[in-house]
């Protein structure tokens, strides 16, 4: 049996189906139009009925091309797919916090997978920016939520401002006293440090998920603290009720050297973990 911890990747997902979107630049046009327009062609063959669009990510480092994407996707599907449904963002907010999660959850995708079926969402649209290069990736993630199974993906190079600063990630967060998701620009010279386990032993393996032979992983959304320790704790995917609440149990007794902030103090981030049973053979 193996327990996993596996870092942030973090990301900045923003429902904005009623976002007021700014014009993107002028260069920028065109691209983003071919995206929305490869995006929509593709989801329009899943006959969908009700649609969530998301932007994950690095989308927080220009906050504009994402809602300009997602402007796009939202006109473009209300005139292909007559009668088709949106999601908003209070909905899965309300439905996350209903389930045990934080808001700031709605900015994972792996959280939105596993939920957005209980509010009638078919297709999840998932758009991301990621620094690359000299520019930007701006992306598209389709995702049938019935089946949990990604459909497609598209890409466009979009310019990149110069005023962008290669060294300081970006930090976000929901509330003043709210757990922090942040994104890098580039390679950081920077000692911004991600929770690292420093006392997480495995978990107990229940005779009785073991006598059964059950295995696979447990996917967990925890806060780490200031003070490096596991709390708020949602869980994404689970096994069974044994298996879950070892891990469940594991993760409160493990201690974190915390994720270092700005200015250079420990702060509390939200990050997935990970628990993987496996029987010995």
């Amino acid at each position: 049996m193996r327990s996993h911890y596996h870092s942030l990747q973090f990301a900045i997902l923003v429902l904005v189906l009623s976002a007021v979107c700014l014009p993107a630049k002028g260069q920028d046009v065109p691209q983003i139009e071919s995206l929305a327009t490869r995006t929509v062609d593709r989801v329009v063959k899943s006959h969908p009925r009700q649609v969530l669009i998301g932007i994950q990510q690095g989308c927080i480092l220009d906050a504009e091309l994402c809602e300009h994407l997602a402007l796009n996707l939202h006109t473009l599907l209300g005139a292909a797919v007559p009668g088709i449904q949106f999601s908003n963002k209070e909905n899965v907010v309300s439905l996350l916090q209903n389930q045990g999660f934080l808001a700031i959850d709605a900015y994972q995708d792996a959280v939105l997978r596993a939920v957005v079926s209980k509010l009638g969402v078919d297709v999840l649209v998932i758009e991301n920016l990621i620094w690359k290069g000299s520019n930007y990736e701006l992306s598209s993630k389709i995702i049938d939520v019935s089946k949990d199974k990604e459909l497609d993906a598209f890409t466009v190079s979009i310019s990149r401002s110069v005023t962008d600063n290669e060294e300081k990630p970006v930090f976000f967060r929901e509330t003043e006293s709210g757990p922090f998701l942040f994104v890098f620009r580039g390679i950081s010279k920077h000692s911004y440090g991600h929770p690292l386990c420093e006392k997480c032993p495995d978990p107990n393996y229940p005779e009785a998920a073991r006598h059964k032979g059950l295995e696979g992983t447990i996917v967990f959304l925890v806060t780490v603290s200031e003070q490096g320790v596991a709390e708020q704790i949602g869980l994404v995917k689970g096994i069974d009720a044994g298996l879950n609440g070892s891990a469940l149990q594991a993760i409160r007794n493990w201690r974190f050297k915390p994720a270092i902030g700005p200015d250079g103090k420990p702060i509390a981030v939200r990050t997935p973990i990970e628990i993987t049973f496996r029987i010995a053979r």
